[in-house]
């Protein structure tokens, strides 16, 4: 079976850049972006996320859960993950009816794709 994910990240890590999959439209709103993401369990290989309302988060990297915090600006998913970093990651996020591309950096920075299912 063929792997987006992991091919997603090997084109990352040689420096490919943002990920230029089709189909994917941008989410503009909170009421889009509650209604598309909040709750769900988001994963990227073995690393997983879960948006919850109330602006907080939790995603699980390399077995360790790290909590942090979110809210909209401007367009953009904003989040603060603790004990990771005290900066801000305004990151593009984008739909296509299954998964979600996520892009930091308003959009400019590196793009991963998260599906909904492991």
């Amino acid at each position: 079976m063929f792997n987006r994910s992991k091919t997603l990240i090997l084109a990352l890590a040689i420096g490919a850049g943002p990920a230029l999959a089709e189909g994917f439209t941008p989410i503009s709103t909170i009421d889009s972006f509650q209604a598309l993401a909040i709750g769900k369990t988001l994963y990227l290989g073995e690393t997983t996320a879960t948006v919850h309302t109330g602006g907080t988060m939790t995603v699980v990297f390399k077995g360790k859960e790290i909590s942090g915090t979110w809210e909209w600006q401007d367009g953009y998913f904003c989040r603060v993950l603790a004990s990771y970093s005290t900066k801000a990651d305004c990151q593009l996020w984008e739909h296509d009816g299954h998964d979600f591309r996520i892009t930091r950096d308003k959009g400019a920075g590196q793009a991963f794709v998260y599906t909904q299912e492991p």
